[in-house]
């Protein structure tokens, strides 16, 4: 008797993590259906024209009865939403949607437990979805990474047309994973054969970087001169609002993550080894592949 496929529920499948959760499982021995908020929305990992383990669904999530239907006959599930104020809501909802549809085990992109000498509101967040999670779920996991690589993303604009890095870091170090990484480790919990009962998987990466250090990366891969310049924590989120036009709760959320990296000395060792089978990728690995991205921009085209 052949053994049946299980079916993998992707949320998020359009972010950096979910659509690497999405392009892992197209080569893994399931059936992996990603759910967008728009029904418009390009696949972030394309079908192929022949038989394909890929498959989309669209979803309002305040709607109960489409949730439901985006969940039917799945085995597990990969809970992501974008991270805003709309967040705790979002994604209790989907759990409801999971425990009345069957579903058994959700794997959840979660973050960081905060100590109380920092505060970091998002966290505080997650740790409400968190306990939902545990309390109506048999099986769960949630997976906690520091920082992705490929938050540095949000600094090209500087980096590109000024040559600069702003931030309220000081000396302090912060953990970076590659968001590929953080993917495997997902993909391995949803696909186990074991049970899967874990409150809190640290995610670092193989090691603790400074915005110094990160400047000197960045100038040896661009080929220019990068300077990291610290100002103060309400200079940057003055800075985020105003010339960034990020939302409130977004560069406050920047902010605080500085000071928690500050407050509390981030792992210097990578916990993921264990996990993926292989050694993470580096900092210097990820900046090699993404340098066109950090490469400089004349000012004049910012009139254009």
């Amino acid at each position: 008797m052949k053994k049946i496929k299980p079916t993998i529920v992707v949320f998020g499948c359009t972010g950096t993590v979910g659509k690497e959760v999405m392009r892992q499982l197209k080569d893994r021995d399931c059936m992996a259906r990603g759910v967008l908020r728009n029904p418009e929305r390009t696949y972030p990992v394309l079908i192929d024209s022949g038989s394909s383990n890929i498959a989309y669904v669209s979803a309002d999530l305040n709607s109960k009865e489409q949730l439901e239907k985006a969940c039917a006959g799945a085995d597990a599930l990969f809970l992501l939403t974008a991270t805003s104020p709309n967040q705790v809501g979002y994604e209790i909802n989907i759990i409801d949607a999971a425990k009345q549809s069957g579903i058994k085990r959700i794997v959840k992109l979660s973050a960081p437990i905060v100590q109380s000498s920092a505060h970091v509101e998002v966290s505080q967040w997650h740790s409400k979805i968190d306990d939902y999670l545990i309390q109506n779920i048999d099986e769960f996991c949630c997976l906690r990474p520091h920082s992705f690589m490929q938050n540095w993303e949000r600094n090209t604009f500087t980096i590109q047309y000024f040559g600069k890095i702003y931030g309220a870091l000081g000396n302090a170090k912060r953990n970076y994973v590659d968001c590929r990484d953080v993917a495997t480790v997902a993909v391995n919990y949803l696909l186990a054969t074991e049970q899967v009962k874990l409150r809190s998987v640290i995610l670092a990466g193989p090691q603790a970087i400074t915005n110094v250090e990160m400047a000197e990366k960045l100038s040896r891969i661009t080929g220019r001169k990068i300077e990291y310049v610290d100002i103060k924590p309400g200079e940057l989120f003055s800075q985020l609002t105003k010339k960034a036009k990020l939302p409130n709760w977004l560069a406050n959320h920047i902010v605080e993550l500085d000071d928690l990296a500050i407050k509390v000395p981030e792992p210097e060792t990578d916990t993921v080894t264990g996990l993926i089978l292989r050694k993470p990728r580096i900092m210097d690995e990820y900046l090699q592949e993404y340098r066109h991205l950090f490469k400089r921009k004349p000012l004049w085209k910012l009139l254009f």
